[in-house]
């Protein structure tokens, strides 16, 4: 056990300005920032988009990245740590994040980025929280697309054109970097045929050789992986928790290779996804029912220990006579790919599961925090096989403790499962809500009387789910989870209901002739595209205060209201609502990783200390607990100075910044109102 104590406990990562203050920072910062120019109308089409280098780092800069510096004479050059991780250590580092428009990526590629993954989660993010789609969306529904094969397509399209931007990478590496991940279907998790046909039509239809079929690592799939290497398809196994169910997927690569029949098979690859802070999230929790010192200590300790195990299992693998005959055919080696690297645990450093784990021949793959961490203070060095008696140590110690690995691989693979597939049919419903509205305003446009029936293709056949301010419906028509003091109720009302109340409103105002209103039932005109730049936004339904606020209560809370001096815990929404619609902040997200939870650390603030922007606090002066209230800020109630790092809340999001950050730093005609859903979670007294 005395190995185990070389290993201190994770401790709290430093803050970003303390990077500002040390000698290291003092040195000139090569900043890319994205420069996009739009003429967009309603959804936004793909962009053309500008990089541009500024001598001078800003803390409002959408990215910023730090210059690794060069050797002898110490003078910083234009490379980061990102580019350092491929070119001194062998690691490629991949973004774990796709969304419209994919000319988002350039930055990042230009910051060193080499890859992306996707899965339904951050499809299910990008489509429901984006106008982006919605162009595309409409011609599907009205060429009589169903409602799954809708969504493929929009799929298929971010996909093709994001392995676009990475072909060069792609070529320049002889197939071997370069990639971009799309997953098959979450509900074929336990179908090994079916899995098998959904990867070779899903490689037909995107038709790109830089492209990975991601394939669960579920004991039904362990074959179909076999059988879709041997049809010459590349593939990202994803979903591995365990050492035994990542050899198994390490057998099912080899044994695709050897059962393809290819004299060639340089071009057949693949990557394994080994997810790590997951695997601590539910480790640590069974510490902490154990409560022995002994087991507190190892907290914050097994991701990484059972990490470093599963790159020497890799090595052990992929060496001797069985990998060398398959070497002389070409092939490569299937490299191990470190999936869910965000902190769960606020209380450990933001890179705990990037810094650890760098070796040759393996894959990074970083969401918003990690990537932007390990942008700004990371530190490149070999570290994945530097201690590896430590983590042996480490892995028996817990198996001594009562963990059992085989559990914990089980459990988290179900989670994961059944997470991916909430999101997927999650985002099912929500486009089945995007065409029912559709059809329906396309009913109300054909009707030519009062007396004239609605038809049936105004029904709704899935379940709705909440959705921001950018949805087709009617906004009295949104559902809004009812969760009480505590946060912890699933009621929802009704959206069915209330939909079909103001299908009435809708048609009389047709029927009227009063478009303009109707149009305010059916969706906030600002965020079809074409109205920024206006000086007011007036809305009939909402509230309007002395100072200019408008707000409306989409759930009236029941418990006592805040009091100056009072700490009050908000979840809350963002939109740019006067440019376009774009989210920069999402209720009820997770930080950073790709699985739904209750992880997300929700912002607070003291009421009356003047620590967030002045509509933000009146609003909440007037919210009772349990409460659910949208506000439109007006730019005089918004962020001082255009800068959203002098008051809150701000995006917690890498994304969220730099959608923010585009339009507050605007000097054009752009439109800075913004829409702020709430919810008020806690009041803690004073």
């Amino acid at each position: 056990m005395g190995s185990i104590s070389k290993l201190s406990r994770p401790c709290p990562a430093s803050s970003l300005s303390s990077t500002f203050n040390n000698p290291k920072a003092s040195n000139p910062k090569c900043l890319i920032g994205l420069l996009t120019t739009s003429n967009n109308t309603f959804t936004s089409k793909l962009s053309s988009s500008k990089l541009s280098l500024r001598s001078k780092p800003s803390l409002r800069a959408s990215l910023i990245v730090r210059c690794a510096q060069g050797e002898g004479n110490g003078s910083p050059t234009k490379k980061t740590y990102l580019h350092e991780l491929y070119d001194k250590e062998g690691q490629s580092p991949w973004y774990d994040n796709l969304c419209r428009p994919v000319t988002d990526l350039l930055p990042l590629i230009a910051s060193g980025v080499r890859g992306v993954t996707s899965n339904p989660a951050i499809f299910q993010k990008a489509i429901s929280t984006s106008n982006a789609y919605n162009d595309q969306f409409r011609e599907l529904v009205q060429s009589g697309k169903d409602i799954e094969t809708a969504y493929w397509e929009l799929v298929v399209k971010d996909i093709q054109d994001a392995s676009k931007l990475f072909e060069s990478i792609y070529d320049q590496t002889d197939a071997a970097d370069g990639y971009v991940s799309v997953e098959v279907s979450p509900r074929l998790a336990d179908d090994t045929e079916g899995t098998v046909e959904a990867a070779k039509w899903l490689h037909k239809v995107v038709s790109r050789p830089n492209v990975y079929i991601k394939i669960p690592a579920t004991a039904p799939c362990i074959p179909s992986i076999k059988e879709v290497i041997a049809n010459g398809i590349s593939v990202n196994v994803t979903l591995i928790f365990s050492l035994s169910r990542y050899e198994a997927v390490i057998d099912a690569y080899l044994d695709g290779l050897e059962a393809s029949g290819l004299n060639d098979l340089s071009r057949v690859t693949s990557v394994a996804s080994f997810f790590v802070s997951r695997v601590d999230t539910l480790i640590d929790k069974l510490l902490e029912k154990i409560g022995t010192p002994e087991a507190l200590d190892l907290r914050g300790k097994a991701a990484v220990a059972q990490a470093a195990l599963a790159y020497q299992l890799y090595q052990k693998k992929f060496s001797g006579p069985r990998w060398e005959a398959l070497v002389k055919k070409g092939a490569k080696k299937q490299r191990l790919l470190w999936a869910s690297t965000s902190v769960k645990n606020p209380a450990y450093p933001d890179t705990l599961y990037v810094a650890p784990l760098i070796g040759p021949d393996t894959v990074s793959t970083m969401p918003d925090q990690a990537l932007q961490a390990f942008l700004d203070h990371g530190t490149v060095s070999r570290t994945i096989d530097s201690n590896v008696s430590e983590a042996e140590g480490i892995y028996s110690a817990l198996e001594h403790l009562g963990i059992d690995w085989s559990y914990v691989g089980d459990q988290l693979e179900l989670e994961g499962v059944d997470s991916f597939k909430k999101s997927f049919d999650s985002l099912l419903d929500t486009l089945q809500e995007k065409a029912n509205s559709l059809k329906l305003m396309a009913s109300i446009s054909a009707i030519g009387s009062p007396h004239r029936p609605l038809t049936s293709s105004a029904g709704i056949s899935r379940t709705p789910v909440r959705r921001g301010p950018h949805s087709l419906l009617p906004p009295e028509a949104e559902k809004v989870p009812d969760s009480g003091a505590g946060g912890g109720s699933t009621n929802v009302v009704d959206r069915r209901k209330m939909l079909l109340s103001s299908i009435g409103v809708v048609a009389a105002a047709f029927c009227n002739k009063e478009a303009a209103l109707a149009s305010q039932f059916a969706d906030m005109p600002a965020l079809r595209g074409k109205d920024y730049g206006k000086s007011k936004m007036s809305y009939p339904d909402y509230t309007e205060t002395e100072s200019g606020l408008q707000y409306k209560d989409l759930r009236a809370g029941n418990g006592p209201k805040p009091k100056v001096g009072d700490t009050v815990v908000v979840d809350w929404d963002g939109y740019t609502i006067g440019y376009y619609g774009r989210i920069f902040e999402t209720r009820n997200k997770t930080k950073g990783g790709s699985f739904e939870g209750d992880d997300k650390a929700f912002f607070k603030f003291r009421v009356g200390s003047q620590e967030v922007i002045p509509a933000f606090e009146e609003a909440i002066t007037g919210m009772s607990l349990g409460g659910v209230r949208r506000i439109i800020v007006p730019p005089e109630l918004g962020y001082p100075d255009n800068d959203y790092n002098k008051s809150g809340p701000k995006p917690t999001t890498f994304s969220g910044q730099r959608a923010l950050d585009f339009v507050l730093g605007n000097q054009g005609l752009i439109d800075k109102t913004l829409l702020f859903d709430i919810e008020l979670i806690k009041i803690i007294p004073n």
